[in-house]
């Protein structure tokens, strides 16, 4: 058998490269994470003085300091000359939010690749798996976060991220393996660069909406072949986006007249109420994780085709 798309992780690896070519002063770095972030630039050269180091290389090797690496990067972005990334598992996010904070409230166009980003890390158990993460970066003002479910969902998060002039933006990145989701590359790009987008239209008259983002938009788009001609499969990679859309096309994607909605996310539930409003329901995880193999973990938490389906049909 052919082998299993890539994790968006690895996907940006590829990304990110071609970003580095197109753009000479695109820089990356990580904190002591680049085997894990995937974010080297192949034959940039690493920056520093030593150890085959040299001044005008664009691999930052941070360590572990998050913090002090979120500052670098808010310091070459107030230089003015170069377009910094810098990485880590999403997690530990924490160690650098204020420096992320300081990024969104100067207006400093940081990319963030933040891996590594729910229950399905697995083994490293619930010290390593982020559940209120990702919500928590949603709500900084002037934070864009994107996470992405294939590889050209992730295109076109990193493009924005470095075409976004006045503000960071959080690369939100699975590290498991998904599938490419069923929609052309045009329609998932260009849907992403929206925030949300319809990835499955219904074929018949509607009468669910199934939202999802990252990793979870396959079973969405699973679930919707169970549910029927009436489902329509709604991608969210990034919120903060799709509610800047005016009302004519929010209404396009999540309809008002359509209440019977689930979102679905492995994460912390609250943020999602927005979209499915009083009379959906949302498929999270509310509580910390636990040490299994990914598949395991997102079976025993409910993050699966068969629970979607079974919340879809209490509606």
């Amino acid at each position: 058998p052919p082998p299993p798309p890539p994790p968006p992780r690895q996907s940006g690896s590829d990304i990110i490269n071609q970003i580095a070519e197109a753009l000479p002063t695109y820089v990356s770095g990580s904190a002591d994470l680049h085997g894990s972030n995937k974010n080297y630039i192949k034959g940039a050269g690493d920056f520093g003085s030593g150890f085959g180091k040299t001044y005008a290389g664009k691999n930052f090797y941070y360590g572990i300091r998050e913090h002090g690496m979120g500052g670098i990067a808010n310091g070459l972005c107030y230089g003015g000359i170069f377009t910094p990334s810098c990485a880590t598992f999403l997690v530990f996010a924490d160690y650098m939010r204020a420096t992320m904070r300081i990024a969104s409230l100067a207006e400093l166009p940081v990319s963030y690749i933040l891996t590594h980003d729910s229950i399905g890390v697995g083994e490293d158990g619930p010290t390593h798996q982020p559940v209120e993460t990702v919500s928590g970066l949603r709500v900084i003002p002037n934070m864009d976060v994107m996470r992405p479910g294939d590889y050209d969902e992730t295109a076109a998060a990193y493009t924005y991220s470095v075409t976004k002039i006045n503000g960071p933006t959080a690369l939100i990145l699975t590290r498991q393996n998904v599938p490419q989701l069923d929609a052309p590359k045009d329609v998932k790009r260009m849907g992403t660069l929206k925030g949300g987008y319809v990835l499955k239209e219904e074929k018949g008259e509607l009468t669910h909406i199934l939202i999802a983002a990252g990793s979870e938009v396959q079973f969405a788009e699973a679930a919707a072949k169970e549910l029927g001609d009436g489902v329509r499969v709604v991608s969210m990679p990034c919120m903060s986006l799709f509610d800047k859309q005016s009302d004519e096309y929010k209404e396009s994607v999540l309809p008002k007249a359509c209440t019977k909605r689930v979102a679905m996310e492995a994460g912390v539930s609250g943020l999602w109420y927005k979209y499915v409003g009083f009379e959906g329901k949302v498929l999270g995880v509310d509580r910390f994780g636990f040490s299994a193999p990914g598949d395991i973990t997102f079976r025993e938490l409910k993050m699966t085709t068969k629970d979607l389906v079974d919340l879809a049909k209490t509606l």
